[in-house]
């Protein structure tokens, strides 16, 4: 017979029946999400994290002061690379930040101060971060996030073309501006900020409930397993 012990297989199949019902509860749509829809308890979770994360990552004030150190700092190059459509954009976003420009096909050849370029960039970042894209639909005539993308693509040719100049500092300077700040506002668009200490109860919640859900797993298994008489024990020493 498989089961060798009762005891213990009983409370491995309803420690396991505990386990199923729980997920099946967080898998269907029996939370609130952002917009007032019914989601489930993952995406409850996801939503939550990401809040908590939008919080803590605006680095738009450290950005917008770093910036001033480029102040007067001319640049004049040109950015390879691109296709039609993102140059056509790229240089409505270059010449609206008040640089000279001009597009060739996939490439725009630009002049200008690059603090003025990378502080309209923050600007446009910073707006999208704060759910605030209204703004960057009226000046530009695209929506936020396309926005977003065509600086993306405009400052990482940028910051390629500047280390290939050894202008070091001013390239690393565009690369930070690019993952701390376009990329931010990119990918936290749409999420309202909060606080930790704000949601300190679910928070609290959501991990004691995450070890506990293991460990409810985790004696499900050992439960069957001594079940059915799979059991681990130490190996005899065998003296040399």
């Amino acid at each position: 017979m498989l089961i060798q012990d009762k005891k213990h297989m009983t409370w491995g199949v309803i420690l396991t029946l505990i386990f199923v019902i729980i997920l099946g509860f967080m898998f269907s749509k029996n939370f609130r999400g952002r917009d007032a829809t019914k989601i489930n308890a993952f995406k409850a979770s996801d939503n939550l994290y990401n809040s908590i994360a939008k919080g803590s990552t605006n680095y738009f004030p450290q950005l917008k002061e770093s910036n001033r150190e480029f102040a007067g700092h001319e640049i004049q190059m040109t950015l390879k690379n691109l296709d039609k459509a993102v140059a056509e954009r790229g240089q409505i976003l270059l010449q609206k930040a008040g640089a000279g420009v001009s597009a060739d096909g996939g490439a725009i050849s630009v002049r200008g101060d690059l603090s003025k370029i990378l502080h309209q960039a923050l600007l446009d970042s910073e707006a999208l971060f704060n759910n605030q894209e209204q703004g960057i639909e009226d000046r530009y005539s695209m929506q936020g996030r396309e926005a977003a993308y065509v600086w993306w693509r405009t400052l990482t040719s940028m910051q390629k073309s500047l280390m290939q100049d050894k202008d070091f500092a001013a390239g690393k300077f565009v690369d930070r501006v690019i993952k701390r700040g376009v990329e931010v506002g990119y990918n936290f668009y749409g999420i309202p900020a909060e606080k930790a200490t704000s949601k300190a109860g679910i928070l609290t919640f959501s991990l004691v409930f995450y070890v506990l859900y293991t460990l409810l797993w985790g004696f499900s298994i050992f439960y069957l397993f001594e079940g059915i008489g799979l059991r681990m024990s130490s190996g005899a020493k065998k003296e040399v």
